[in-house]
């Protein structure tokens, strides 16, 4: 079977992005990216442009205020040059270089010049007073450039270590192309709700794309709700089963 056969992007909305930003939203550590994505999303007005479809997702529809959607979907805002992939269900590592992939190729098919991805790392060493902000979030680029990118937003570099999933897939195969890629990592603390690293981790965004934003008082008034959300549609058996959302 083909790749183009195992994964489809339907195109719902033609926007000009050309010079634009991708945000990685599909989970491969946590829901923090996901969480942080979907706060994105709300906050600067985006419309639903693209679907994305494969006989590899879990079959699910997704509910929203009455209306059905996929499960794995791409916004975008044409003013801020900014899009969104999101993904409310859990990717089998199988096809996270498929995926990988088709995100780099779409991103190119739209003149985009940056991509950022993130992944969790967890510091079992931090303590667990929930009161605590010390999340400490650091980046890699594939390029100088994007590496510049991150130093001028005063985002420390990463200097050795490893990164796997979807973001490794976005670093390793960027390499020989012209567009930049930067992977957040953020150093969460063991036993607190993703909600509170997700809005460290949309703030520190926001920092390396003007005008993206995240609400994130109200991020943090939603928080319980929104993460039970997430990872009960994450975690449900979706193949015998049908959940209904009031």
């Amino acid at each position: 079977m083909s790749n183009s056969q195992m994964l489809v992007i339907k195109t719902l909305k033609k926007m000009n992005l050309k010079g634009g930003t991708v945000i990685d939203g599909f989970a491969t550590s946590g829901i923090t990216n996901t969480i942080a994505s979907e706060c994105i999303l709300h906050s600067i007005n985006t419309q639903l442009i693209a679907t994305i479809e494969s006989s590899y997702f879990s079959q699910i529809s997704v509910i929203r205020n009455s209306v059905p959607y996929f499960p794995v979907r791409i916004y975008a805002n044409e003013e801020l040059k900014t899009s969104i992939f999101i993904s409310e269900i859990s990717i089998d590592p199988s096809i996270y270089f498929l995926i990988g992939n088709t995100m780099l190729n779409w991103a190119m098919d739209n003149e985009c010049d940056l991509i950022i991805s993130s992944s969790n790392i967890v510091d079992p060493q931090q303590t667990k007073d929930v009161n605590s902000t010390e999340y400490s979030i650091a980046g890699i680029g594939n390029t100088e450039q994007a590496r510049n990118r991150l130093k001028d937003s005063k985002i420390s570099l990463l200097k050795n270590g490893t990164i796997g999933g979807i973001p490794a897939v976005l670093l390793n195969q960027s390499s020989q192309l012209d567009i930049d890629v930067i992977i957040l990592l953020v150093k969460i603390i063991e036993g607190i709700p993703d909600f509170r690293a997700a809005a460290e981790l949309s703030t520190t965004i926001s920092r390396l794309v003007p005008g993206v934003s995240c609400n994130v008082p109200l991020l943090l008034q939603e928080a319980e709700k929104i993460e039970k959300e997430i990872t009960k549609i994450k975690t449900q058996d979706t193949e015998s089963e049908m959940n209904a959302y009031g």
